[in-house]
Parts: C-alpha cells; structure tokens; sequence
C-alpha cells in the first residue's frame, strides 16, 4: 500500500495530464482504491435541481451491481440530498444508506460485509460537482486520517473537474467564433456572388440580342467559377488538407487554391507534435488569407528557419499594409492568431503600416 504522500502525489501527476472527463474519474477512483484500505467507490454527479448521475464506480459488491447498479441510479438518499441543500463540505461518515440496505434486502448475502460508506463533496472554489463515496467490508466509520485522505483527493477530483469544465468552455468559444468568422465570409464573398448571378440571370431573360446574351452567360461562369474557389478555400480552412504530406506541401496547395503566389524557404530540421503543426499551419494560412483579401498583391514569402530550440517563421507581403493601432483592421483574425500562438507557448509579432507591407513573425518551441 502507498503512502499518503505518494498516493497523493501520483493522482495529481494523472490528474494533471488527463483531458477525458470518464478517463479522469474512473483512473482516479481506481488508484484510490487499490492503494487504501477502502475497498469499493462511486461517484455521482449532482446537478442545481439534486439530480444526481453516476459518474463513475469501482469494486462495487455485487448486489450494487444488480439490474444495472440499479441502486446506485435510481431515487434519491441522504447523502444527495445533504449535498443538494449545502450540509456536506467535509469528509462524512454515513451511518444509514438507503442504497445499501435495499440492496442488501433484496439480495442478502451480497454486500459482502458493506453496510456503510463515507462521502465527501467534489469541489472547485465555489463550485461543486457532486460526490465522491467509499467503502470497505465489516466498516461502520472511518478514522479522521482515511476521511483527510478521501477529503484530499476530492479536492484534487474537483479542481480537475473545473480545469475540464473551463477547457470545454475555451474551445466552445474558439469553435463559435470559427463559425462566425466563416459565416462572415460567405455572406461577404460567396453570397454576394451567388446574388450576382441571379441578378444576371433574371436580367438575360430579356435579353434579346445574342452579344449581349453571351456577354452575361460569360459573367454568370466567371462568377460561378470564383464562387466556387471562394467556397473550397472556405472548405481547406475547416479541414487542413495536405498535412499528411507536411506544412509545406499544404501551404504551398492552400496559395495556389486562393490565388496567392508563395516563396517558401526551409532553413534546417524540426520537430514538433502533430496537433502543434496544425496550429502552426492554421496562423500561416491566416496570414495567407489576409494577403490575398487586404494586401492588394498576390505573392507572398514564408521562412521556416530552425535555431536555438525554436522554430522561426515569417510570412511577407509587399503590400498595402495597415495601421495596428486601428482596432477594427486587427480584431479577429489576428485575435486568432493570437489564441492559437498561445497555446503553442509561441510569440506572434506583425510588423506594419500604410503602404509599407506586412510581416507576420511566429516563433514556436520545438522538441530535440
């Protein structure tokens, strides 16, 4: 058995890496118990309306387990109900479950020597998440230093909770300004076409001379065909296509597709995770995109250089530049730039101004 030292140091070393909310729960639940003197344990969730939700559970007697841990599911005992009314902040001994004994009664003989358990709260600050409830055969309590462990990984449990919940929230906000910043470009580009050829269309009805018939059929499939360029560069920025055959090859396939000329030059080797090289390609294809709608120019240099554990990019127009100080010129796109060079633990830097180009720097640590 571990040492309450190392228990606890070897749950928020899990805690800390894991991202999967039933993962989390069930591997810390699992290192609780096989490293104590507890011998089962399950955790419930508990929404603002005291509903509660079996989160997760481990080693549970087998009458627990019957009809689908039907007892554990279904109705409502006093440990919910405390907690749903704010009367459970510390590590509690229970001395009547209601769970256990209707499942003893029902299938005697196989709680196996469970006849109480101990809970505690799952909390955050000011939030809390629900319960987390242990056992072991033959136990009516638990002495105060199995109730401060129980106390410490809740604690533990409900920060992690917290962390995920935030995280969630993150990427829900990254996700929606994607779709608004998307939904911004087709109503501004594709859209508008799409408005055009109708215009066109309805108006060669009454068309009767064959030049002019011609003439508008001919703008009709000029549009056309840029709307549909407009509408797969829309489509590549959804999903990065070309990676699989690395960040040159899908710069080089994303410029052609929008337009843009690009003089790529690599200097030295690099490594970086995969997630880390979409993030990476998603900043330089921002820039890409900014060159071809507001540079007035349609080629662009990108340098990769490789020094001192850090890779160095630079994406370079000469174009018509912009002031920085105007908010509305730098508010979204550069915004997500800027987001997703956090993440990365890089630093982003644009260098600009009224017909002077723009030179967009991304700096990236890289592993060995």
């Amino acid at each position: 058995m571990k040492s309450k030292l190392k228990l606890l140091k070897d749950i928020a070393e899990f805690l800390n890496e894991e991202t999967d909310l039933k993962t989390m729960l069930d591997g810390a639940l699992r290192e609780l118990i096989d490293h104590t003197e507890f011998d089962t344990g399950w955790i419930f969730f508990i929404n603002d309306e005291g509903e509660h939700e079996l989160a997760a559970h481990y080693r549970l007697p087998p009458s627990l387990k019957k009809r689908d841990c039907h007892y554990l599911d279904d109705g409502s005992c006093w440990c919910v109900r405390a907690y749903h009314k704010g009367q459970l902040r510390t590590a509690t001994n229970i001395f009547v479950c209601s769970r256990l004994e209707k499942a003893q009664l029902e299938f005697p003989g196989e709680n196996k020597g469970i006849t109480h358990h101990a809970t505690m709260p799952l909390i955050s600050g000011s939030e809390s998440y629900g319960l987390l409830n242990v056992a072991s055969p033959d136990r009516e309590e638990f002495d105060k230093d199995e109730l401060a462990l129980l106390e410490s990984v809740a604690f533990q449990i409900g920060s992690t909770l917290k962390r995920i919940e935030l995280t969630a929230k993150e990427k829900e906000s990254v996700v929606i300004k994607e779709r608004q910043r998307l939904a911004r470009d087709l109503h501004d580009s594709v859209n508008q076409m799409l408005f055009s050829i109708g215009i066109t269309s309805h108006a060669a009805k009454s068309l009767s001379d064959a030049e002019k018939i011609d003439d508008a059929l001919t703008s009709i499939e000029n549009t056309s065909k840029h709307a549909m360029k407009e509408m797969k560069a829309l489509i590549w920025q959804l999903k990065p296509i070309g990676l699989e055959n690395g960040i040159l090859h899908a710069i080089e396939s994303y410029s052609e597709l929008i337009g843009v000329k690009v003089n790529i030059e690599l200097e030295g080797f690099y490594s970086i995770s995969d997630a880390a090289e979409i993030e990476l390609y998603r900043i330089i294809q921002e820039s890409l995109n900014n060159v071809m709608k507001h540079s007035g120019v349609k080629e662009a240099d990108v340098k990769m250089t490789v020094r001192d554990k850090k890779l160095y990019t630079t994406v370079t127009d000469r174009g018509a530049g912009f002031d920085l100080r105007n908010k509305r010129a730098t508010s979204y796109g550069f915004g997500n730039m800027r987001e997703r060079i956090r993440k990365l633990g890089g630093e982003l830097d644009i260098d600009t101004g009224i017909d002077e180009g723009t030179v967009v720097r991304i700096t990236v640590p890289i592993e060995e």
